[in-house]
């Protein structure tokens, strides 16, 4: 099996599809596949394959789509005949606009002409995006104080009506962040709060890389996985920690990872498997080709099943007994000061370790406890938000509504203390050296007065060349 392809929408893979009202589904690109998008309407895959990714399309009657320049273009490729729709009525109406909206009276029932009945009317007599874009031309005309808002008012109005009126959509590739920006929208809870900004910073300070080894634990479904072999290409090797029977790696089903390569570069392991390796080993005997070739019918089957447990396990094993990790990162609700003592060994010198949690007062109990560890290098705790702005020619300001918390994350270094303790050098030593040994103070004053003796002598050969030369 090969990998997806990220720029252009193809067969069997999933996307994001992202509605004008940015709601976002995630859609299975199925051969000969129909998707649905509720009152949107439905639309065949073929119809989409081969176009790039990022690309917007719209549902026109007969249930075909066509593609568009972007999801708030004005007017439709296609029209019917029978209906006459005037292209340039938002351009007329855009020309009459105001310096500001200190004139707009903000009460629909008295300003809007069009009433309920008349757009339920319209609605029933087709449902394609052209009597969308014929209900919001209607809107507009009918709204007597459309010319009193600015051009940027005016703007925002009409992308309004049209999420909520156009049949419109846009495919988008499903990488690891838009991922995320579904679960947010829909569970929350799942991603443990984690905002798209506090996932690149745990990825930056972990130091993800191709071709490393990492200890990962990850209560987030597989989000944080998906993002760590996004950024490794798919070389290197996670270790999985999980404390249930079988690890939680359920959204990795929508990122079309072919297996053998998952098996290549993911391993799991239990804590149990970590507190007690030796313990967790299997011994199991490996049976001659003879025996093999002399069982009969599921007991074969069996034997290569239990064969590979055996040896995953053991492989898993060998490599916590080796440790040496290249980082280690953690997203979990667990109490990490109980499992801190048992990881810590495992990473490697000069290597990062990188924690998460919801609350900054978790992260503290945890920094205060690193401070007296000595091999953690400076323990810290960041958090970090990202505030959208909006930009219009002439006027910059950020975004009144946002999502303000997204966690916070501990990081430190992995250092090898000296056993002996650390001894400083420089003047202080030599001092103590003489102290402790006053042989050696005797032979540097002895070395002192042969020097002496050796700059007297230089001088009275210069008193002497100067008599001589006199």
């Amino acid at each position: 099996m090969e990998f997806k392809n990220k720029k252009i929408i193809t067969e069997n893979q999933h996307a994001l599809i992202r509605l004008p009202s940015d709601g976002m589904k995630i859609i299975d690109l199925k051969t000969d596949g129909k998707i649905s998008l509720g009152k949107f309407g439905n639309f065949e895959v073929k119809d989409i394959v081969g176009y790039c990714f990022g690309q917007s399309f719209e549902i026109l009657n007969d249930g075909t789509v066509v593609p568009i320049k972007s999801m708030s273009e004005q007017v439709n490729i296609e029209q019917p005949e029978d209906e006459e729709l005037d292209r340039d009525i938002l351009t007329k109406i855009f020309s009459n606009s105001a310096e500001n909206n200190q004139n707009i009276i903000n009460i629909g029932s008295k300003i809007q002409k069009l009433t309920h009945e008349d757009i339920n009317e319209l609605k029933e007599s087709g449902a394609s995006s052209n009597i969308g874009q014929l209900i919001i031309s209607k809107m507009i005309e009918g709204h007597e104080g459309f010319d009193k808002k600015t051009i940027h008012s005016q703007q925002k109005y009409l992308k309004r009506k049209q999420a909520k009126f156009l049949r419109r959509f846009t495919v988008e590739y499903l990488n690891s962040a838009q991922l995320m920006n579904y679960y947010m929208e829909k569970d929350l809870n799942r991603l443990l709060d984690m905002s798209q900004e506090t996932l690149g910073l745990m990825l930056n300070y972990s130091n993800v890389r191709p071709g490393g080894k990492y200890l990962l634990v990850d209560e987030t479904g597989g989000l944080i996985l998906y993002a760590m072999l996004e950024k490794m290409g798919f070389e290197g090797e996670v270790l999985l920690v999980h404390e249930n029977e079988h690890p939680n790696y359920s959204m990795l089903k929508h990122c079309d990872i072919p297996e053998d390569v998952l098996d290549k570069s993911v391993k799991f392991i239990n804590w149990l498997q970590i507190l007690e390796p030796s313990n967790e080993r299997i011994d199991f005997e490996v049976l001659s080709d003879e025996q093999i070739s002399g069982l009969r019918g599921g007991k074969r089957a069996q034997y290569f099943r239990r064969l590979k447990r055996a040896n995953d396990i053991n492989h898993v094993i060998d490599s916590i007994e080796t440790g040496n990790f290249d980082g280690f990162i953690s997203v979990t609700t667990l109490d990490a000061t109980t499992f801190l003592p048992y990881v810590i060994p495992l990473v490697g010198g000069s290597r990062p370790i990188c924690i998460y949690s919801q609350f900054k007062e978790t992260l503290m109990e945890i920094q205060h406890g690193l401070m007296n560890d000595k091999r953690i290098l400076a323990p810290s705790i960041y958090e970090t938000r990202v505030t959208p702005f909006q930009t219009i020619p002439g006027r910059l300001h950020p975004v009144m509504t946002m999502r303000g918390f997204g966690g916070f994350v501990l990081t430190g270094t992995k250092v090898i203390p000296q056993e002996n303790g650390i001894q400083a050098v420089g003047r202080g030593l030599s001092k103590r050296r003489r102290e402790e040994s006053p042989q050696v103070e005797k032979t540097e004053d002895s070395s002192d007065t042969k020097s002496e003796d050796i700059k007297s002598e230089d001088t009275k050969s210069e008193e002497d060349i100067e008599i001589d030369e006199n």
